[in-house]
C-alpha cells in the first residue's frame, strides 16, 4: 500500500475482524526503507495518530523486514512476543540504543542533533542488534558498531550501564569487564568562532572479570588500571567524535550550551558548521569501587 490507513481499511475487509494499531508494540522498517527518507514520515504520521502510544519502538532491518516477521522461531512462544521483549530494556540489554517514536520524532525536531534508531539483523534464525543507526535530515546515513552506541548513550546522558567490556591493549591481551557500572557525561561547548567542545566523564564499578598481568592485590596496580581504563575511554570518545565530525553526523546535541546563549532562532546548518570546526577536550576519570573475587 501506498498509505497505512489505506493499507488498514483494505486488510479489515478480508478479515472477520477489524484491524487496529492500539496494540502496536514495534515497528520494524528495512534499511531501504530508512534511507530514503520515508521511515520519518512514517514514524511523524504514527505519532500523531491518537490509537498509537508513543512507547512504541523502532527499529531498521538489514536487507528484509519481511524475512524477519515471517520467519518461524521454534524456540519462542511467538514472533509477536519475541520481537516484542527484545525491544524492551532488560539487564544486559540496557546500553542499546533503544529508540521509540517518541524518542524518534524529538530528535527529528531537534535542531541540534540528529536521530537514531538500533539496527538489527536475522543471523541463524535468531534477531541480533547489531548497532546503531544514524539519521542526518531524515534518512539513514551510516551504522555505527555496539562499542559506539554505549558512548552515544553515556554522552546522551545515560547514567547506568549494565556490563562495559574494554580491550586495553593493542595485542588484545589485558581486558577488562566492569559490572554495575554509573557514568556521569557533562558537556559544554564554548565560543561559536572557534567551538572548543568540554567532555567530562566519570565512571564508577565493580571489577567483574580481568585478563592481564597486574596484581589486583597491590593498590598501585589498581590505581594503574584505573588511568588505562580511563585513557581507553578517552581514545573511544575522540575516535567516535572525529568519525561524527567526518560524516557530518551530531547524535549527541554537544553545542547545547551555545543554544543556551543564542539570541533569536538558531539558524539551520548552524550545528553542521560548528561541527566541521570544533576542538574537542576528553576527561575521563574511572573509580573501580571493587576488585574482590573475580569471575
Amino acid at each position: 500500500t501506498d498509505m497505512l490507513h489505506k493499507g488498514l481499511v483494505d486488510i479489515s475487509s478480508l478479515a472477520d475482524k477489524t484491524v487496529s494499531l492500539k496494540q502496536l508494540r514495534v515497528v520494524l522498517f528495512s534499511e531501504e526503507f530508512a534511507r530514503k527518507g520515508q521511515m520519518k514520515e512514517m514514524v511523524e504520521y504514527l505519532f500523531k495518530d491518537a490509537d498509537v502510544r508513543s512507547s512504541v519502538y523502532v527499529a531498521v532491518v538489514k536487507e528484509s523486514t519481511e524475512e524477519m516477521l515471517k520467519m518461524e522461531y521454534p524456540d519462542k512462544e511467538n514472533t509477536s512476543s519475541y520481537i516484542n521483549n527484545l525491544f524492551h530494556p532488560r539487564q544486559y540489554t540496557f546500553f542499546s540504543p533503544f529508540t521509540t517514536i517518541h524518542e524518534f520524532v524529538y530528535d527529528e525536531t531537534d535542531p541540534l542533533r540528529d536521530s537514531i534508531a538500533p539496527y538489527v539483523e536475522l543471523k541463524d534464525e535468531v534477531i541480533h542488534i547489531e548497532g546503531l543507526a544514524m539519521f542526518s535530515n531524515g534518512k539513514m546515513e551510516t551504522i555505527f558498531n555496539k562499542q559506539e552506541a554505549k558512548i552515544i548513550q553515556i554522552l546522551r546522558g545515560r547514567e547506568k550501564l549494565s556490563v562495559f567490556a574494554l580491550t586495553l591493549d593493542d595485542e588484545g591481551k589485558e581486558k577488562v569487564a566492569l559490572e554495575f557500572v554509573k557514568s556521569k557525561a557533562k558537556v559544554k561547548a564554548e565560543e561559536l568562532e572557534s567551538p572548543k567542545v568540554i567532555f567530562n566523564m566519570k565512571f564508577e564499578g565493580t571489577l567483574s572479570e580481568y585478563e592481564g598481568d597486574k596484581d589486583l592485590a597491590n593498590k598501585k596496580d589498581v590505581e594503574k588500571l584505573e588511568e588505562e581504563v580511563s585513557k581507553n575511554i578517552e581514545k573511544d570518545v575522540r575516535n567516535l567524535l572525529e568519525k561524527c565530525q567526518e560524516l557530518s553526523i551530531e547524535p549527541i546535541g554537544m553545542f547545547e550550551s551555545l543554544r543556551m546563549r543564542y539570541k533569536g532562532d538558531w539558524p539551520t546548518g548552524l550545528t553542521e558548521e560548528l561541527l566541521a570546526k570544533a576542538e574537542f577536550e576528553i576527561n575521563v576519570k574511572t573509580k573501580l569501587t571493587s576488585v574482590g573475587a573475580l569471575k
